[in-house]
């Protein structure tokens, strides 16, 4: 999957790619501050800082009947969930204000810029997989006993990789739940990373949670055929069992629910 780590730390490529273009662009803009001009530094960190809240603010406006019954999750940034054409149209914005109050030094705001973009672009290429994965063959145990493969029936699949040890795949498993109960023409598949059946199960009861196909991976098989390097991880498999697209990390409904549309156009199902 797209995703890269360092030690204990695990981002999705298209995160770790808008960290280090953000990196680079208040890095140079440091430079040119020092050399051409001290307002430079200061306008660099607020543009990152407006960048970043239009590109939060414009992924929630898409979505806005999804936040307005829970208007906090606007600030659950760690769910995911960044509108590109926001954020670019946050840093436009602070361009045109340095532009106002100092032309001379707006060609060197409009380098860092294109640094910063220059370094997303090539962070996402060298940390996207442009390889197809193919399905896993393997045969799998549901919590009932019942064997089953995964992403071998021709639809498209959403495979969720968690434990119950893991807080993130906690919180996300209620909403993925009820979307899962929801949504026609995709099958959802929870498998369950390296813990035994009986704690699972207990765990299931406890939280009154009824996933509609647990599967039990002991030896973390989907894990390491997918290269997830970290939990929760969220698998869109299309209709013949590759791999479509995944997310690293907690995944909040809006975004969920956008990757299942993608999918679906994918493969010329419509609701």
């Amino acid at each position: 999957m797209n995703a890269v780590s360092f030690g204990p730390f695990a981002f999705d490529a298209e995160r770790f790619a808008a960290i280090a273009g953000t990196v680079v662009f208040l890095a140079v803009a440091s430079i040119l501050a020092h050399r051409v001009d001290d307002r430079l530094g200061r306008w660099s960190s607020w543009t990152a800082l407006v960048g970043l809240v239009a590109a939060r603010l414009g992924h929630v406006l898409q979505h806005l009947g999804s936040f307005i019954p829970e208007p906090w999750r606007v600030l659950a940034v760690w769910q995911g969930g960044f509108s590109w054409s926001g954020g670019v149209a946050g840093v436009a914005l602070m361009l045109v204000v340095l532009f106002l109050k100092g032309r001379k030094i707006i060609g060197w705001a409009a380098a860092s810029v294109v640094a910063g973009v220059i370094a997303t672009a090539a962070t996402l290429a060298l940390t996207s997989s442009g390889t197809q994965v193919p399905p896993l063959t393997s045969i799998f145990r549901s919590l009932t006993g019942a064997e089953t493969t995964i992403g071998t029936n021709g639809r498209p699949t959403v495979l969720n990789l968690w434990a119950t040890w893991c807080p993130p795949c906690r919180r996300e498993l209620p909403m993925m739940a009820e979307l899962a109960a929801s949504t026609a023409d995709v099958d959802f598949v929870f498998a369950n990373q390296g813990e035994p059946s009986a704690k699972i199960a207990d765990y299931l009861r406890s939280a009154n949670l009824k996933l509609p196909q647990a599967v039990l991976d002991p030896q973390l098989l989907l894990s390491r055929h997918y290269s997830a390097v970290g939990l929760p991880a969220t698998l869109f498999l299309a209709a013949d069992g590759t791999l479509s697209g995944s997310h690293l990390g907690e995944i909040s409904r809006e975004v969920l629910a956008q990757k299942i549309q993608e999918l679906k156009s994918e493969e010329g199902i419509f609701e």
